[in-house]
Parts: structure tokens; C-alpha cells; sequence
């Protein structure tokens, strides 16, 4: 999981690795049972104090988007929202639309909008 947090942005840094949890979970990227990255992984990744990454996996906890077993580590919870395929092809529609009206707007076409996606694609880009 490649977490990227912003200290400049004014959002405390917890919250943002609350939003991106939830964001990786609803994107498909971790499903229902599967594990997450130890709160120290996380907190060497991130280069931050693993007290802000543990608030931040307490919280997600608490709202019951995680689930922790002590010994073994953080599970996305049983009760988090599973993606469809179906979901999957809406959000990536939505990003697809978003992304061509950008382009559109900056003055490029089609195939350079294309080109520049194919040029900066990322097969390992789940990590």
C-alpha cells in the first residue's frame, strides 16, 4: 500500500491516511479480511511518528472500517463495502470523464490526452 501524505496541505496527517485507507478499500485495491501494512511499515513509509499512523488505524477502528487482532495486525472489516466490477467500471467512467474534460479544457486532443496517459501508466502502480 503506497500512502502519500501532503504536511503542507492543512489536513492533519492522520486524517489523510484515514481518507486514503478508505479510498484504497473503495477502490477494490484491499478487500473484506485482507491485511494492511503494520503500523510501523506505515509509519517508516511515511517517515512519521508511528503514534500519528495508530490514531489514525484506532479511528478507522472505531468507525468500523478496519478490524485489528492483536498479534496478527489490521483487517479491512468484514462489514466494509465490497466493490463490484460493476462499481469499478462507474468510478473509472467518472475518472475517465473528469480526466477528458481537464484535457479538453488545457487546449489537448484526444489522442496526445491518450498518449500521455499511455506514457505515464504504471503496471505496478497498486503497491
Amino acid at each position: 500500500m503506497l500512502l502519500k501524505i501532503d504536511p503542507q496541505s492543512g489536513t492533519p496527517i492522520y486524517l489523510q491516511i484515514m481518507d486514503q485507507v478508505r479510498h484504497a478499500i473503495g477502490m477494490g485495491l484491499f478487500r473484506p479480511g485482507d491485511p494492511l501494512p503494520t503500523i510501523r511499515e506505515l509509519a517508516l513509509q511515511l517517515s512519521i511518528n508511528p503514534n500519528t499512523v495508530a490514531k489514525a488505524i484506532r479511528e478507522l477502528e472505531r468507525e468500523g472500517v478496519l478490524v485489528t487482532r492483536v498479534g496478527k495486525g489490521s483487517f479491512v472489516s468484514e462489514d466494509a463495502p465490497a466493490q463490484t466490477h460493476q462499481d469499478q467500471l462507474a468510478k473509472g467512467s467518472a475518472l475517465a470523464t473528469r480526466y477528458g474534460q481537464d484535457m479538453r479544457w488545457l487546449g489537448f486532443d484526444c489522442k496526445t490526452s491518450t498518449e500521455l496517459v499511455r506514457q505515464n501508466w504504471k503496471e505496478d502502480s497498486h503497491d
